[in-house]
């Protein structure tokens, strides 16, 4: 039997631990720990250990029972590299994600460290082999409808997707490298709840130097990075030259349009456009269509190499294939500012990696003023009118801002919401401070999904060799 989610971004969860530990703020409202000490002590119930450590192998082969194709979510209620989590434990889960490709698997965690010494070690490889061969459930027939022995497709598991927990910019510096460093099919974030602006630049770079409306119109207006060999610019020139009616601004789009790896990427891709051609290493010039350049790092024969690019050099040239957003719900729940989710989405778009904003959780943007008459004119109506106008635009309004500003301990900045004296419709109410946006304690439902005018519910495909 499948376990049902509202979670948005995949659709069955399979609880094979529960329990965990805090380790970073990120933690400190947790929905899990929440829910599941509400049991704790309940004889005979599922969470009467509570939100302890507890393993449930006898959920380990209900995946194959699964024949429709699905997205889960492995462990919403725990983390599966928990350190008192038995090693030969992961690799049964390991195992029976191999023997059930036709399902993706989400895997987030936090502890970034313990996954890329595990995943990235040989004997760990070779343990989920003795789990396949050994593990009863997976001999039983009507489980297992394949011959055997069971063939294990390859690793890293091209089904199995791998993420880490960001929910500030401490976290990502921590985080994102050893997820970077580990072999996955797919490696994605989840920044929630966010609790700060995040930068992720170095992990994602943008595929262009700047967005194709912010370009100059003329290659005379144009400045190439230093890097950049003058052949290699003439090229480019020529063939975006204004006697067809092209510029840098189209050249910017085909970047885009063609999905090239990020400018000035350093990267290993083919020498020529032959079958299987050497490799060389360089950074990245696009050209036109898939074709480009690579500024070569040390030759001293020539400057450049000419190459192509496809689907995989697009995934090899960045760390991160993904991107989840969303701000806190529940009791207690810290506000998300706008801009930080709007941020992630901008950086998302320049390096044409999926964005999904699951959402804004407790607290959601709202307009700052709701006016009920024209300042000039004054209200015309009946103080009956005014009070229903007055009550219909505090509704609506904003009663809170967030301010932007934070405490910061022990390197941790904790940042809080500030109070407007003022009414949404108070003619006395006229601009919010630089850098602050109104927002309103909605409630999750209310506050929705939309940013900017509608949802982000882009996913990513597994490219990554």
């Amino acid at each position: 039997m499948a376990e049902s989610t509202k979670i948005e971004w995949t659709d069955t969860t399979w609880n094979v631990v529960t329990g965990c530990t805090e380790v970073s703020p990120g933690c400190d409202n947790c929905y899990a720990k929440t829910f599941a000490e509400r049991w704790r002590g309940t004889a005979g119930h599922h969470f009467e250990n509570g939100f302890d450590i507890t393993l449930r192998p006898e959920r380990l082969a209900l995946p194959l029972k699964w024949r429709k194709p699905r997205r889960v979510f492995v462990n919403s209620m725990s983390d599966l590299f928990h350190k008192d989590i038995p090693d030969e434990f992961i690799a049964r889960v390991f195992a029976t994600m191999s023997l059930t490709p036709q399902h993706t698997y989400q895997i987030l965690t936090k502890r970034h460290g313990r996954m890329r010494a595990l995943l990235g070690n040989p004997e760990f490889e070779k343990q989920v082999d003795y789990e396949l061969l050994h593990f009863p459930p997976f001999a039983d027939p009507k489980l297992i409808r394949r011959s055997w022995p069971l063939p294990k497709p390859g690793w890293p598991l091209p089904n199995v997707w791998l993420g880490v927990s960001v929910e500030d910019q401490k976290r990502a510096d921590l985080r994102i490298p050893a997820l970077v460093d580990t072999p996955a099919a797919v490696r994605f974030l989840s920044c929630e709840p966010l609790l700060g602006p995040v930068d992720l630049t170095e992990w994602m770079p943008s595929i262009s130097p700047m967005p194709a409306e912010q370009a100059p119109a003329t290659w005379a207006e144009w400045t190439w990075p230093d890097w950049v060999p003058a052949k290699v610019r003439t090229q480019v020139e020529e063939f975006w030259t204004e006697y067809w009616g092209r510029s840098p601004r189209h050249w910017i789009s085909d970047m885009h349009q063609q999905g090239a790896p990020p400018f000035g990427a350093r990267l290993t891709m083919g020498d020529g456009f032959g079958h299987k051609p050497d490799q060389v290493v360089g950074r990245y010039v696009h050209c036109w269509n898939n074709i480009g350049r690579l500024v070569l790092d040390d030759d001293p024969d020539r400057e450049f190499a000419y190459t192509s690019f496809g689907t995989r050099d697009r995934a090899r040239a960045r760390g991160i294939d993904w991107v989840i957003a969303g701000g806190e719900s529940g009791h207690g729940a810290r506000a998300m500012h706008p801009d930080w989710a709007r941020s992630l989405r901008d950086q998302t778009t320049a390096a044409a990696v999926p964005f999904f904003l699951k959402q804004w959780g407790e607290w959601g943007p709202a307009p700052f003023i709701v006016r009920v008459c024209d300042p000039d004119v004054g209200w015309q109506g009946t103080e009956e009118e005014l009070a229903t106008a007055k009550a219909d635009s505090e509704a609506r309004g904003a009663t809170h801002v967030h301010t932007g500003n934070w405490l910061e301990k022990d390197g941790e900045r904790t940042y809080w919401l500030h109070e407007i004296g003022h009414k949404p419709w108070s003619l006395e109410r006229c601009a919010l401070p630089e850098g602050t946006a109104a927002i309103r304690r909605w409630g999750k439902k209310r506050a929705g999904r939309e940013l900017d005018g509608r949802t982000w519910d882009e996913t990513p495909k597994a490219v990554r060799s």
